[in-house]
């Protein structure tokens, strides 16, 4: 009965369907390696960094959406699903990092942040504050984040993966399923709302 579930996927499908326990058990321990694997290779891909403990809890959450929502049942062919396995995996890995995207919007920029040492300083009208400046650095970021705070969604987002998580235009836009042009002209049109939100902040201050 085992054999035959480890070496037939059609019969062990069937027999998962049907919320068969030992089964169940057969297909995890069977495929567990590359859900693993696949959820791995696909965050690597779109340059997206995950702890062990990240992946794990993404495959446990795999086999739950499979076994809770009865996804085997729309397997057309049953002979081989290891491709199938890895398509769902990949797919799930990055709906779970989309799914932070409201906590991305809630992080906060610090000058700390810097894309090539100088990207970051590009929005500041005269300059980043000195390291021994606080004061001048915390007035200087608070503007920031209230200029970045009245962005559109879609632009607010871009900004703060690009600035504070350091991806690039072709990571987000991989991320976010959007053409590249498009987070460019996103992240441009940013930059000069950011300027001159901290330009008015600067002449209030005079």
């Amino acid at each position: 009965m085992e054999e035959c579930l480890q070496n037939n996927d059609r019969y062990l499908i069937e027999a998962c369907i049907n919320k068969d326990l030992a089964a169940w058990s057969v297909l995890v321990n069977k495929y567990s390696g590359l859900i693993y694997v696949s959820v791995e290779n696909r965050l690597k891909k779109y340059g997206l960094d995950a702890s062990s403990h990240d992946i794990e809890d993404i495959k446990q959450n795999i086999f739950s959406d499979i076994w809770t929502n009865g996804k085997l049942s729309h397997i057309v062919n049953r002979d081989d699903i290891s491709y199938w396995i890895a398509i769902l995996s990949g797919n799930a890995a990055i709906e779970h990092f989309r799914s932070r995207e409201a906590r991305l919007l809630n992080n906060a920029v610090s000058l700390s942040h810097t894309i090539d040492d100088k990207e970051l300083g590009e929005i500041f009208p005269s300059g980043i504050p000195g390291p021994n400046d606080e004061l001048a650095r915390a007035e200087m970021e608070e503007s920031l984040e209230l200029a970045i705070e009245s962005l559109p969604a879609s632009e607010k987002l871009i900004i703060k993966l690009y600035l504070i998580h350091g991806k690039k235009y072709h990571q987000i836009a991989e991320f976010l399923s959007l053409p590249t042009s498009t987070v460019s002209s996103h992240i441009k049109r940013a930059k000069e709302k950011l300027k001159e939100a901290l330009k008015d902040n600067m002449r209030g201050e005079i």
